[in-house]
C-alpha cells in the first residue's frame, strides 16, 4: 500500500519527504517495527512517543509520524500532524480498507453496566438471526471467534484491525463498549455509531479526568458521532447530558424514563423478573443475574434491539438464557450459602450491589474486596465506608496491587471503614480471604466478592500478571469444603 494512500483524508499534514513509497504496515510501538513501517509518535500515559523516533528508524521505519516538526534525515519521510491519535486512527481506518463503513456500529458507555448491556444486545440479536460481533472488557467475539480483550475499548490500530475481522466473517452489527479513554484519546475517532447508549455516570477514572465535568464531557463525545441516543433518564446526570445531545434520543428507565420503563420488579437471590408492555402487550421478562441495576441494562439492550426488529420471542429467550462472566454471576456450588462475583471496583457499584443484595437476602451479606494499586486513592475510603455501611461483614483484601504496597491500600480502605461500625477483617492474601469468607458464611447468608470479576489474574510489581480467578478459587474452596458449611 503507497504511504500516499494511508494519508488522503488527514488535514493540515505537513510531509517532507516521499509520499509514493509502498509501506509495510502501522506501528506505534516502537518495540514491534520491522522494515518497511510507518511509526505514529503518539503520547502514551508515561512516555512520549518522539522519544522513540531513533529506535523506530533503526529497525527500519521509513516514515515517521509526529506532531512536532523533525529534521530530515537520510531516507525517512516525515508527516508532521496536528494531532497524532487521530492520525494513527484515521490511517489505520484507510489500511484495513475503511470497515467501520461496511458494518452497524452499536456504542455503549457509562461507568457502569456496559458489559452486561453489550452481552444483552449481542444475545438477542443472535436470538434474532442478526450477524452480530461483540468489543468489550471480558472478551472480543464474532461468529465462532472468541478473542481475549486487553482493554475495554482497544487503540485505533488494533480496533480497526479488528473490525476488518469482524467484516471478511460477515458480520453485519457490531456491539461496542467505549471507555471514557477512548473518547478522550480519540481510539474510536472517525468512527459512525448508529446508536450510542448511557448507562450511567459515578465517581471513576478521576486519576484521568481529573474532575466529574471532564468525565461527563468525555462521555458526551459519543453521541456526536451517533445517529441515535438511547439514555438512562433515571441517571443523575441524564438533564445535563440531553441537553448536549442534539441527535434523536429516547430515554429509559424505572423512575423518570418517558420513552421505555418496566413495572412489577420482582428481585431474588439468583434472578430479576420484571413486567413491561411491548405493543400493548404486558410482556414478564425474567434474567438470572439479580439486582435492580439488571432491569436497567436489560431496558438499554431491549431499546436498541427493538430498533432493529428483534421481536418480544427473541428478547425473552435470549434474556433468559444470559450469562455474563464476572458480572453478577452466581455461583453454583450447592451449598446452603450463595455466593455472587462481580467486577465492582467503584464506589457507585459497590453501593449498588451491596445494596440490592440486602433487599433480597435472607441472611447476612459478607462482601470481600480491595482496591487496585496505581489508581484513583479517592475512592478507597469511599469504598471502605459503603462496605462498612452496608454489609454485615466485610473482609478487606488485595485487588490489583500493581506497584503499590497492598497493606498500604487495605489501611487507606480502613480509614473509610473506621467511620461505620461495620464489623470487618483484613486479609491481605486474596485466596484466604475468599476462604476466610466461605468458612463463616452460614444458611442463606450471600457473599459478595467484588472487584476483579472476569479477570483470571493479579497484576503485581512491574507489570506482572499472577494467575489468580475468583470463579477458579470459589469453585476450588467449595470442593474442599465439608458438606454442612457450620462453624
Amino acid at each position: 500500500m503507497l504511504l500516499q494512500y494511508l494519508l488522503e483524508n488527514l488535514t493540515n499534514v505537513k510531509v517532507n519527504g516521499d509520499t509514493n513509497r509502498e509501506i509495510n504496515k502501522i506501528e506505534y510501538d516502537s518495540k514491534k517495527i520491522t522494515n518497511g513501517d510507518v511509526f505514529v509518535a503518539i503520547n502514551g500515559y508515561k512516555e512520549d512517543g518522539k522519544n522513540y523516533i531513533k529506535e523506530a528508524i533503526e529497525k527500519g521505519a521509513i516514515a515517521v509520524v509526529c506532531e512536532e516538526k523533525i529534521e530530515k534525515t537520510d531516507n525517512i519521510t516525515y508527516i508532521q500532524v496536528e494531532d497524532a491519535r487521530i492520525a494513527l486512527a484515521v490511517m489505520a481506518s484507510a489500511y484495513y480498507g475503511n470497515p467501520a463503513r461496511k458494518l452497524k456500529i452499536i456504542g455503549v458507555t457509562g461507568t457502569k453496566g456496559k458489559t452486561t448491556t453489550a452481552y444483552m444486545i449481542r444475545d438477542i440479536m443472535l436470538a434474532a438471526g442478526k450477524k452480530i460481533g461483540m468489543i468489550g472488557t471480558v472478551c472480543n467475539t464474532y461468529g465462532a471467534v472468541k478473542e481475549e480483550s486487553s482493554r475495554t475499548s482497544p487503540e485505533s490500530l488494533e480496533l480497526h484491525a479488528l473490525l476488518a475481522r469482524m467484516v471478511e466473517a460477515e458480520m453485519e452489527y457490531v456491539v461496542m463498549e467505549v471507555s471514557s479513554h477512548a473518547l478522550e484519546l480519540n481510539r474510536v475517532y472517525g468512527i459512525k455509531f448508529i446508536v450510542g447508549v448511557f448507562t450511567n455516570l459515578s465517581e471513576d477514572h478521576l486519576d484521568f479526568h481529573e474532575n466529574m465535568e471532564n468525565y461527563l464531557n468525555a462521555k458526551a463525545k459519543l453521541f456526536k458521532m451517533s445517529d441515535f441516543a438511547i439514555v438512562n433518564g433515571d441517571d443523575i446526570y441524564a438533564p445535563r447530558l440531553m441537553k448536549m445531545i442534539e441527535t434523536k434520543k429516547a430515554t429509559y428507565g424505572l423512575d423518570n424514563a418517558v420513552d421505555l420503563t418496566a413495572t412489577d420488579v420482582r428481585i431474588n437471590p439468583s434472578y430479576v423478573e420484571f413486567k413491561m408492555y411491548v405493543n400493548k402487550m404486558l410482556e414478564t421478562i425474567r434474567i438470572n443475574i439479580p439486582g435492580r441495576f439488571t432491569v436497567y441494562n436489560a431496558l438499554a439492550a431491549i431499546g436498541v434491539c427493538s430498533l432493529f426488529g428483534a421481536q418480544m420471542d427473541s428478547i425473552l429467550a435470549a434474556l433468559a438464557a444470559l450469562r455474563v462472566p464476572g458480572r453478577n454471576e452466581v455461583m453454583d456450588l450447592n451449598k446452603t450459602f450463595t455466593v455472587i462475583i462481580d467486577y465492582a471496583h467503584t464506589p457507585a457499584s459497590l453501593e449498588a450491589i451491596l445494596s440490592s443484595a440486602k433487599k433480597y437476602t435472607k441472611g447476612r451479606v459478607i462482601c470481600v474486596f480491595g482496591c487496585g494499586g496505581n489508581r484513583d486513592k479517592e475512592k478507597r475510603a469511599m469504598m471502605g465506608e459503603i462496605a462498612g455501611r452496608l454489609a454485615d461483614f466485610t473482609v478487606i483484601t488485595s485487588d490489583n496491587p500493581r506497584n503499590e504496597n497492598p497493606n498500604q491500600i487495605i489501611a487507606e480502605i480502613e480509614s473509610g471503614m473506621k467511620q461505620t461500625r461495620g464489623l470487618y477483617k483484613a486479609i491481605e492474601n486474596r485466596r484466604q480471604a475468599i476462604k476466610f469468607a466461605m468458612r463463616i458464611a452460614w444458611k442463606s447468608d450471600v457473599i459478595i466478592i467484588a472487584g476483579k470479576g472476569h479477570e483470571t489474574y493479579q497484576e503485581v510489581e512491574n507489570n506482572k500478571k499472577l494467575h489468580f480467578d475468583d470463579r477458579e478459587v470459589v469453585r476450588k474452596l467449595a470442593e474442599e469444603m465439608p458438606d454442612k458449611n457450620i462453624q
